[in-house]
């Protein structure tokens, strides 16, 4: 039986769809979750940037992710924020970001480029006659993965 409509528990916990892309774009990573045809779970940290209601993500054409996506594209990642230790509360001040959707491997050239072009302007301060040249050079062996995203879910503590 599938748990994927369990109701959040903290209610009072929750934030708006607004925080949780605004949470998602401060993240410098999340944790992306597959599994594969035998539901053996994998997690790695991917860098990724938030176009509408898409994800986008880089990586080596060949690994375990992209073979479990094949699999299976359902995906789930994770973004996490620690705010505050609060040792003297015995909690954790926090905002995270639980976000579900469908992967697919990228092939056509134009979307693969523009998400490429994204990620680099999120992640770096080079111009993009700069950001064009070093995607060129690489194009060929990097691979990249949008995620349709299907549901966002954000709670803090803070």
């Amino acid at each position: 039986m599938s748990t994927k409509n369990t109701p959040l528990r903290r209610k009072d916990r929750l934030r708006t769809q607004e925080e949780a892309r605004a949470i998602m774009e401060s993240c410098d990573f999340a944790v992306l979750s597959t599994t594969d045809n035998e539901n053996m779970p994998y997690g790695v940290p991917v860098s990724v940037v938030l176009e509408e209601n898409r994800l986008y993500f880089h990586c080596a054409k060949a690994g375990r992710k992209l073979e479990n996506i094949q699999q299976n594209p359902h995906v789930c990642l994770t973004f996490a924020k620690v705010r505050l230790v609060d040792g003297e509360n015995f909690t954790t001040r926090y905002e995270s970001v639980i976000a579900e959707g469908t992967a697919a491997i990228i092939e056509e050239e134009t979307e693969k480029r523009h998400a490429l072009q994204l990620l680099c302007r999120r992640y770096t301060q080079h111009s993009d006659e700069e950001i064009d040249a070093y995607i060129q050079h690489y194009f060929a062996q990097t691979g990249v993965v949008r995620i349709d995203l299907e549901s966002i879910c954000a709670k803090a503590n803070i």
